[in-house]
């Protein structure tokens, strides 16, 4: 009996040893990576759902005389792909943010509504979020049912911002971890000024801007876990950078810079991985669906890689609950569909080419147009600020606010020639991002091929009578812009400006004006910025040549002819550096080294202004590539010839 007593007081007393043992193995549990042990023997194929720049257009616009997007249709689109696939993740890469009345009238509450009755599982934060302020951005994501990523954003100034997003979050599909990060364009301090931002920036700038994420992906790594998504509002150029910088990430969902990839990108790296970069374009007009297949050391099988671009259009079925919210929120505003200010003869074009675009044209025009009484001649406006197209047929008041949705107003100032040409070599800078500038009152050529800040061959400017001499950097001029840009948006520089106005007329109404003055407007030909290629055209005085090298070998050329430096068209839709301009020869050829030589003397022969046929013109090439070749179409600079003697 006491042996037998003896042995259960035992027992009993290696109860709490045994309890602490179990909880020390919790504890130890808990403190790895959430990963299941099948990681270690199976693989894993993860599906993402995923939007960008979603830009608040809840409801179908119309482009190219078609209805697509509207958030009904895309939530239907997820909803259904999440049915056939539960564990899907349905992720944001930001900018949902700006680009309706629905945004400017609710200031975001529609749009984080609509994610949460949607059933998104992570979002990153987008810089137009910070239109109405850091405040209104805390205000509004704190109704957030989602999570909130981002590695790279420093909120410590605005507490309550900074309690509403982590650098990552984990999620567990089929059992295993994964990892996903966020983060944002390294020119946010430039998109969102600083009274927007209200003391919110970046952790790191500069050359190494990623470091905070690439910190935060190699202590995930450190940790274990090795499924690693990266959701980007940084840019597809951003993202390529981010992918060969960071080869811990698996895939990038991508945003900002509104790029449709109907196929992924894919950088490999060194150690044999890959980074997989997907985006939608934007404004909702499609959802995007990648499957990755990670083998069983969780490294990405690129052959096993699924994705399409679903497009959201017409004949999508809008679901009910989405839809009738979202007519109940712009109910308000259907007295601006019925407003019709004017008609359009023809669509006018997008803005992504690399001159003057019909769509910038009409806006430079509208605005410089409310500066008459303050004496204005020249007008800028970024193209990022316009965020939609006028299509052939009536157009209405609610088209207007969402082309231009933006709360900004236009700015008049009197400035010097250099401050203008520091503005225009601003906007050429960096390719056809949304702060290239479409002008009123100049005409210019530009090489991008040049150093950044010398890219112009040429700038005119209208004297105020219509005629077009070149910008003289000491003479003053006076312009009118949007606020936004004035103020150094986008780091633009308007330092040194005199005679400031600040008005209180929004862009949009100034189109609204404009169109309602006009009545019926005709969409411009591109006849105010050309590209060039500089240095590849010469004239031999000597011999009496037009002399052409280093052009794409075999290139088909026509020789163009005008009454000195400007813009025209030729075509009828290719701009040309000389104002007045003829096609003079075409149907030429250069040789296998690409040059090429044509007689002076012949071609005064063919050009004629207004029957007379001068002594001197000026000249430029239009080169081709031949078929089959990856070379693009350039334009050479203009050279003055004259007849031999």
């Amino acid at each position: 009996m006491n042996g037998n007593k003896s042995r259960d007081i035992g027992r009993n007393a290696r109860l709490p040893r045994l309890i602490i043992f179990f909880l020390l193995g919790l504890i130890f549990s808990f403190s790895q990576p959430l990963q299941s042990s099948a990681a270690e023997t199976k693989d894993l194929t993860l599906t993402i759902i995923h939007t960008n720049d979603l830009h608040a257009h809840e409801e179908p616009f119309k482009e190219n005389g078609k209805l697509i997007g509207g958030w009904a249709g895309v939530g239907h689109v997820i909803r259904e792909l999440k049915k056939e696939h539960p564990d899907a993740l349905v992720l944001d890469a930001g900018d949902i943010f700006q680009g309706s009345i629905l945004y400017t009238k609710y200031h975001g509450a529609v749009e984080v509504h609509l994610l949460n009755q949607i059933g998104y599982d992570a979002y990153t934060i987008g810089n137009h979020e910070f239109d109405d302020g850091s405040t209104n951005l805390a205000e509004q994501l704190s109704k957030a049912k989602f999570p909130i990523v981002s590695a790279n954003l420093d909120a410590t100034a605005v507490p309550k911002l900074a309690s509403l997003f982590k650098p990552y979050i984990i999620k567990t599909v089929k059992g295993q971890a994964i990892a996903i990060v966020g983060g944002v364009t390294p020119e946010l301090e430039f998109l969102a000024t600083a009274p927007h931002r209200e003391g919110v920036k970046l952790k790191a700038r500069g050359e190494h801007w990623y470091q905070p994420i690439k910190d935060v992906v190699e202590k995930l790594q450190s940790e274990g876990y090795n499924k690693i998504i990266f959701l980007s509002h940084c840019g597809v150029a951003c993202e390529m950078d981010l992918a060969e910088n960071i080869p811990g990430i698996d895939a990038i969902i991508g945003g900002h810079s509104h790029t449709r990839l109907a196929k992924p990108l894919m950088v490999d790296h060194e150690d044999g991985t890959t980074t997989t970069i997907v985006q939608t374009g934007a404004y909702g007009r499609a959802v995007g669906f990648l499957q990755l297949t990670f083998d069983e050391k969780g490294v990405v099988e690129p052959d096993r890689t699924r994705y399409k671009l679903i497009d959201i259009n017409a004949q999508t079925p809008q679901d009910p609950d989405l839809k009738a919210y979202i007519d109940k929120e712009a109910a308000p505003f259907a007295a601006l569909t019925r407003t019709v200010v004017g008609e359009a003869t023809a669509n006018f074009e997008k803005k992504n080419t690399l001159s003057d675009s019909s769509m910038g044209n009409i806006v430079c025009d509208a605005v410089a147009d409310c500066g008459k009484d303050y004496g204005v001649t020249i007008s800028m406006h970024n193209r990022g600020g316009i965020r939609g197209l006028i299509e052939k047929g009536p157009i209405n008041m609610a088209e207007i606010s969402q082309i231009l949705p933006f709360d900004n107003f236009v700015t008049f100032a009197t400035v010097d020639g250099s401050i203008v040409r520091r503005a225009v070599e601003h906007s050429l800078a960096e390719g056809m991002g949304g702060h290239f500038a479409d002008v009123h009152g100049l005409k210019f050529a530009y090489d991008n091929a040049r150093p950044s800040g010398n890219r112009l061959v040429f700038i005119l400017a209208d004297d105020g009578n219509g005629h077009y001499k070149p910008l003289d950097d000491k003479s003053t001029y006076k312009m009118a812009m949007n606020d936004y840009s004035f103020t150094g948006g986008e780091n633009y520089n308007f330092a040194g400006a005199k005679d400031v106005v600040n008005s209180k007329i929004r862009i949009s109404e100034a189109l609204t004006r404009y169109i309602r003055k006009h009545k019926e407007i005709t969409p411009r030909q591109h006849d105010r910025i050309v590209c060039v290629r500089d240095g590849l055209l010469s004239v031999k005085d000597r011999d009496g040549k037009l002399v052409l090298d280093n052009a794409s070998p075999g290139a088909r050329l026509s020789i163009i002819g005008g009454t000195g430096l400007g813009v025209s068209t030729v075509y009828n839709a290719m701009p040309v550096p000389v104002a007045d301009g003829q096609i003079l020869k075409n149907e030429l050829v250069a040789d296998e080294k690409g040059h090429f030589e044509h007689s002076i003397a012949d071609l005064l022969k063919d050009y004629s202004n207004g029957g007379h046929k001068p002594d001197k013109i000026w000249l430029c090439i239009i080169a081709y590539p031949p078929k089959g070749s990856s070379d693009n179409t350039i334009i050479t600079t203009a050279v003055p010839a004259s007849t031999p003697h």
